[in-house]
């Protein structure tokens, strides 16, 4: 049993480490670093254009993909949504950052352990975020029977903390930060999938609606963003 429950914690970790460990394995010149801040600054624009249309697509079609998606329920369907359960949940998540970190501080490679506590950090901010928006705004999860637009601000009952998707806050925070230090397209494709992914499936067991998928990867990938710019910036003034 107990080896069981740790499988997924450790296939966590493995992916984890794989995608991490690319940050090391090659140390840009000036030059392709300011090229590749070029172009993931146009590949980020790109982004949330996208991301942009499809929130208000999924607003606007909130229903009838809820429809959609229950009408297509299946046995294989649910047992590939399982999987998504090991990404975005902190029970998984959390000690395979601890696991990687204690690892690299044990080891001597310290560059390595800060980068992980960088990424650990944002996943970190983007939780706290979310813990607060999701008593606030109150949504009516989808299987309540509600209209998409009902809210019930602060009633403490956890049918109406439908936005934010802690399942999708989780795994956008943490994928969007392991690309961000990785900085290569593999991974942030790797990062995109995995969120899809997640997402897809709180829609299919009816636990959020679209809309609240959508809005919640963009606020998991920002929050992360916006940390990791502040605990980068803070390393280079506290470096002598």
């Amino acid at each position: 049993m107990l080896r069981r429950r740790l499988r997924p914690t450790l296939a966590t970790l493995a992916v984890f480490v794989t995608a991490l460990r690319v940050h090391g394995q090659a140390v840009p010149s000036d030059a392709d670093s300011a090229s590749r801040t070029g172009r993931a600054l146009d590949r980020d624009r790109g982004v949330w254009a996208v991301s942009s249309v499809m929130l208000a697509a999924s607003f606007t079609f909130d229903e009838r993909l809820r429809a959609i998606v229950l009408a297509n329920h299946s046995r294989q369907l649910d047992r590939v949504a399982a999987g998504a359960d090991v990404l975005g949940t902190a029970g998984h998540i959390v000690p395979a950052l601890l696991a990687t970190y204690l690892g690299a501080r044990v080891s001597g490679k310290q560059s390595f352990a800060r980068l992980v506590l960088r990424v650990g950090a944002s996943y970190a901010a983007a939780d706290a975020v979310e813990a607060l928006l999701k008593p606030a705004v109150g949504r009516a999860r989808p299987y309540n029977g509600h209209e998409p637009l009902t809210f019930r601000p602060f009633s403490g009952s956890g049918d109406y903390q439908s936005f934010p998707s802690a399942h999708v806050v989780h795994i956008a925070s943490l994928a969007s930060a392991i690309a961000m230090e990785a900085n290569r397209p593999w991974v942030t494709a790797l990062a995109g999938v995995a969120t899809t992914y997640v997402g897809a499936q709180r829609v299919y067991r009816d636990q959020h609606w679209s809309s609240d998928v959508v809005a919640s990867a963009m606020l998991g990938v920002e929050v992360a963003r916006a940390a990791r710019a502040w605990l980068v910036a803070h390393e280079k003034h506290s470096q002598p």
